[in-house]
């Protein structure tokens, strides 16, 4: 009789091996869950298969060199996928997880909510090849250098996949170009580049039409980096000398040249860096620029512009194997392509109330995807038809309707129960919708800068007569929606910290088709609840000492920006905007002026800091929480224990809980009050005694003794503050 190995099982179907699935036809199946010195001793006392799988392993034995042998974990399962994708995984677990971390656990769909592991082998055999272990099934070859046939070959494959399939991602025929692109064929040099102006200098306004791909990229240090300045604008325009160009701006010339595409945008050549009034018109576009692009393609891996978009892949490799009957075949072992960037624990199917943000931006997560932590990425990949993110693994191929990778496993939850990111997609079903709703037969995103920025005014300024339920829910679930990309734009990073409002202000434009107001310094005008923002984390948050207003999110950095915009009842409170030169224009992105607060509930509070450094305010003998935007406060908003704040209370939620801004008054200007930050009252204790705490409703009659009737605060009186 053939004794069977107690550690794989000698990876034969059906001999013991644990049912992971259900039913007749298991999905995953578990042969082997063990250590290192385990695996030795079963490979040293004969056993083919766990030598194999130790062969494997230890091809990647650097990526655990200074771990502890008997630390090392190993778990082995295989699929049973209709795609023919059968390879056998296996996961190997050194570190001890840490759970408060978040996206560290539930990260492979396990019950048993393990971090995921610290490395993930695949071993697989061709399609036409037979395994010599029937655990071990096809797998699917990936390209290794994305400029060769096969690399072309496999872009082109998503590509077209998505043109063909994907009707949010079709494309006008007559798109408006750039007003500056780099030409990649012209001329007879094989190296030639130049920059192009595309905008006629005639008055007619009669622009170029065509295809061209967009760069995403990380600047890094960003001192080699050629950029096109009013004093080398004219050379640019004649040639561009390859020798001066990183390689990340190289290879995505010679991948637009393969593709067919004569343009390529690239923010560094094709904004004027030294003329402020190019930049902010350039900057304003970006909705058109990466809109409108054919492709945008992503060094979603490289930390900077020298790196380039294609680097070293993980490598195959291959080891033969002699079967029973001495038949000898090729078993693939690979690192398996990582999907960890682009997938969270997270309910793809609940309504955006119920996301949990930022999606995926832990740091382990992100460490070989550094694109994905910045700031200006997320918000270009938002705004771009399809983005193809060269990683070290793998490409994914991101679209307005979701998501493909070489590997085609990326949104199969058979490998990974957990969902890719759904605001892009949401953001572009929001905008089809829209459109329908409203039936506007002009898009701002087939329009120039100039013609744009006049549609956003006119939106800002149309009076809705008699607009539809539905289309009142369409800007309160875009609102929404907003709140949520500022959350997670906040949450990455800048290399500037200035940028924040200008980095974003292409989005903002996209969803002002759809909320048709005014906006000022970040904030819709066409709602007082964008104003209720806070700190995820004040006490890592600071205010630099800049023209952002204090009630702007973008006044705070070092920290995700969340909001309270789901409300039960109004407190009568409204906000009037101004743009940073005192006047009222609609559209004024990254400069804000006062903000007019007109409020019926408003009072001034006594500050109280404790001795663990806790704030609450006092009225009446009666106190409540409070948070500040920064703790410790300094300069204009530094606050001390004692000092008199306004509280002005805007909104009561569905969570029963009232919520307000505080303000402090100005030393500079008394008749005008800055920001510095937000309450939410959940329950009101009482001075001196040892009550419990009564509900937040009871702090209107403790604050408030002078208003009887609250459903006729629209009829009284309003206190008005104007906040810097």
């Amino acid at each position: 009789m053939v004794s069977i190995c107690p550690n794989c099982k000698g990876l034969q179907n059906r001999l013991g091996a644990s049912d992971l699935g259900h039913g007749h036809a298991p999905q995953r199946t578990q042969w082997l869950s063990t250590t290192l010195p385990d695996l030795e001793l079963s490979a040293n006392e004969g056993c083919r298969a766990c030598s194999l799988l130790l062969q494997g392993i230890l091809l990647h034995h650097h990526r655990f060199a200074g771990a502890k042998q008997g630390d090392v974990k190993i778990k082995a399962e295989s699929f049973n996928d209709s795609n023919a994708q059968r390879h056998l995984s296996v996961e190997l677990r050194w570190v001890q997880p840490d759970f408060d971390i978040p996206d560290q656990h539930e990260m492979n769909g396990d019950d048993d909510s393990e971090a995921h592991p610290d490395l993930k082998l695949e071993f697989f055999v061709d399609v036409s090849t037979p395994s010599p272990f029937p655990a071990i099934g096809t797998g699917r070859h990936l390209t290794n250098d994305s400029l060769q046939n096969t690399g072309i070959s496999t872009i082109r494959g998503l590509i077209q996949n998505c043109v063909a399939h994907h009707s949010s991602c079709q494309q006008n025929a007559s798109t408006a170009l750039p007003t500056r692109l780099l030409d990649v064929l012209s001329g007879d040099d094989p190296d030639g580049v130049r920059l192009c102006l595309i905008e006629s200098n005639g008055s007619d306004q009669s622009y170029e039409v065509g295809e061209y791909c967009t760069l995403s990229y990380c600047y890094g240090t960003g001192t080699k980096i050629p950029r096109t300045t009013t004093k080398t604008l004219q050379a640019y325009q004649k040639n561009i000398p390859w020798i001066v160009l990183p390689r990340t701006f190289q290879q995505a010339i010679t991948l637009t040249r393969d593709l067919g595409v004569r343009w390529l945008w690239i923010d560094a050549l094709c904004i004027v860096q030294d003329d402020v009034t190019d930049r902010d018109r350039e900057i304003q576009n970006l909705d058109t620029i990466f809109g409108n692009s054919f492709l945008t393609m992503a060094a979603t891996s490289a930390s900077d512009s020298d790196h380039g978009l294609f680097r070293s892949k993980i490598t195959t490799d291959k080891l033969p194997v002699t079967d029973n009957t001495g038949w000898v075949s090729d078993v693939y072992v690979r690192e398996q392509p990582t999907h960890y960037s682009f997938k969270a624990s997270f309910d793809e199917e609940a309504h955006m109330n119920d996301w949990e943000l930022p999606f995926n931006t832990s740091p382990d997560v992100n460490l070989h995807t550094p694109l994905l932590t910045r700031a200006w990425a997320y918000a270009e990949s938002l705004l771009a038809r399809r983005v193809l993110h060269f990683t070290d693994s793998e490409l994914i191929l991101e679209c307005r309707e979701g998501y493909q990778c070489e590997c085609e496993r990326i949104d199969n939850s058979l490998y990974d129960s957990r969902a890719t990111n759904t605001v892009k997609q949401e953001l572009s079903r929001m905008l089809s919708e829209a459109v329908s709703e409203s039936d506007l037969s002009t898009s701002s995103e087939t329009l120039r800068d100039d013609r744009a920025d006049s549609l956003v005014s006119k939106f800002a300024a149309t009076s809705i007569n008699g607009p539809t339920e539905a289309l009142f829910q369409a800007r309160d679930d875009a609102l929404q929606l907003w709140s949520y990309i500022v959350t997670e734009h906040t949450a990455r990073k800048l290399t500037h910290e200035e940028d924040r409002l200008s980095s974003i202000v292409g989005v903002a434009k996209v969803l002002n088709r759809i909320i048709q107001s005014g906006y000022v310094a970040g904030h819709y005008t066409y709602s007082t609840l964008g104003l209720l923002w806070y700190p995820n984390d004040g006490n890592i948050c600071h205010r630099p000492d800049n023209s952002v207003p204090s009630w702007s999110w973008a006044s705070i950095e070092g920290s995700p920006i969340f909001f309270d915009n789901a409300t039960a009842m109004d407190l009568a409170c409204t906000a009037s905007f101004s743009a940073k030169d005192g006047g009222r224009h609609a559209w004024s992105p990254t400069r804000g002026g006062a903000v007019t607060i007109a409020a019926a509930m408003a009072t001034e509070a006594e500050l109280r800091i404790d001795a663990t450094n806790e704030y609450s305010l006092v009225k009446n003998s009666v106190s409540v929480e409070f948070r500040p935007d920064t703790a410790p406060t300094h300069g204009h908003h530094d606050i001390k224990s004692g000092d008199a704040l306004v509280c002005v209370l805007v909104s009561m939620t569905f969570r029963s809980s009232i919520i307000g801004l505080v303000l402090k008054r100005s030393k500079s200007e008394p008749e005008k009050y800055r920001r510095v930050g937000r309450f939410e009252c959940y329950d009101c204790q009482k001075d001196g005694t040892d009550d419990d705490p009564e509900d937040a409703e009871s702090l209107f009659g403790y604050w408030f003794p002078e208003i009887e009737d609250m459903t006729k605060l629209d009829d009284g009186p309003r206190q008005t503050y104007i906040v810097i």
